[in-house]
């Protein structure tokens, strides 16, 4: 389990063809978050640095969710793979930036 401004999230592995994994259109996607029962759906299927990228990608979703932010599905989504393929770097060189920040002030 894991917390995002206090509301409890899980992630469960299921197979890759639960009816968890199902979009609103009708087709099967390796990763779902469910806002209502507060559960990351991940395939059991992606390893690696591939589950790694869909895990970023539905955690932006249970952020989105979490802090009441709405947008139209289309940006959300264009957010979520961005967090998927940036957000490691972003954070890696925020943390080196501010190690040297903080080493300069001092």
């Amino acid at each position: 389990m894991f917390e995002i401004n206090g509301i409890l999230w899980r992630i469960l592995f299921v197979n890759g063809n639960s009816e968890h994994l199902l979009r609103s259109d009708g087709t099967h996607s390796l990763a779902v978050s469910d806002w209502n029962d507060k559960t990351v759906y991940l395939s059991d299927v992606p390893k690696n640095g591939y589950l790694r990228k869909i895990l970023a990608h539905e955690l932006c979703h249970c952020f989105c969710f979490s802090h009441n932010i709405t947008m139209p599905i289309e940006q959300e989504e264009y957010l979520a793979d961005w967090i998927s393929l940036y957000g490691t770097d972003l954070i890696y060189l925020l943390d080196e930036l501010m190690a040297n920040i903080q080493i300069g002030v001092a």
